[in-house]
């Protein structure tokens, strides 16, 4: 595999499962020192020895987004091991599933305090130390495109985190740092089992989605490159051009779906 991020130091928020840790991997892989940040520190060291073993370069840091201070010191500890950071992948995300009308208020907070609050933290303590040519990489959700029935919260977090990539991308292009927002579909992780529930309503049927390793090429493609979006399956691209082109029929659908 060739080496394309040798002298590259990536941080990947979310590291300890799923897409954060396919992506860990494969930043690694890729010749990329790689700060592992979660609160699952167990996992996270497990995940270092791993990328060690293997002759790459890895550092597990214990961290709480939606804590200041904890992204504060991890970022602290990565300048420390490394001398900088040149990418930032923003995966760390809970899930929240509930109908509108039902969803507890303090609920919806904590979503957004991990979701957006989190990649904030993220971003601000970060930027100081990233120079020309880095790279800020947003994990936002096709539903963060189009809300859909039930995840109304969730998507709503990740509307947010759009919100704030596109703003972010011309307040950072003069530096020469680019803004990246990725768009997975379903993905087959222990996400949505993990997930908060507003009540124990049924989630109706889903696709059966992709590995988080595609997931993760996808992220490491936009680390080499800086696109402006990443869509990760053409199907994940014609629902969003369904839905902008005839919003609609898929509402009529989506409603079909979404009776219990």
């Amino acid at each position: 595999m060739e080496k394309t991020l040798t002298g590259k130091v990536a941080v990947v928020t979310g590291a300890s499962s799923g897409i954060g840790e396919a992506t860990a991997r494969a930043l690694a892989e890729h010749g990329a020192s790689v700060v592992l940040a979660a609160r699952a520190v167990e996992k996270l060291e497990d995940l270092e020895c791993g990328i060690s073993a293997l002759g790459g370069r890895a550092l597990a840091v214990k961290t709480d987004v939606s804590d200041r201070d904890s992204v504060e010191a991890m970022v602290e500890r990565a300048i420390n091991e490394f001398g900088t950071i040149d990418i930032l992948v923003n995966n760390a995300g809970l899930g929240l599933s509930g109908r509108v009308a039902e969803l507890r208020a303090e609920d919806l907070r904590y979503v957004f305090e991990v979701n957006v609050v989190g990649p904030l933290n993220c971003i601000q303590a970060v930027l100081p130390r990233m120079r020309e040519g880095g790279r800020i990489i947003n994990v936002s959700s096709v539903v963060g495109k189009r809300a859909i029935p039930k995840v109304g919260a969730y998507s709503a977090s990740k509307f947010a985190l759009n919100a704030l990539s596109d703003a972010l991308r011309v307040e950072v292009a003069r530096r020469g740092i680019t803004v990246t927002s990725v768009y997975p579909g379903t993905t087959r992780t222990a996400f949505r089992d993990n997930s908060r529930r507003t009540k124990d309503e049924k989630r109706g049927w889903r696709p059966k989605g992709v590995t988080p390793d595609v997931v993760a090429a996808r992220i490491v493609r936009a680390a080499e490159k800086g696109p402006r979006d990443v869509y990760i399956t053409i199907k994940d691209r014609l629902f969003l051009t369904a839905v902008t082109l005839f919003p609609a029929l898929p509402a009529r659908v989506l409603g079909l779906w979404s009776k219990d």
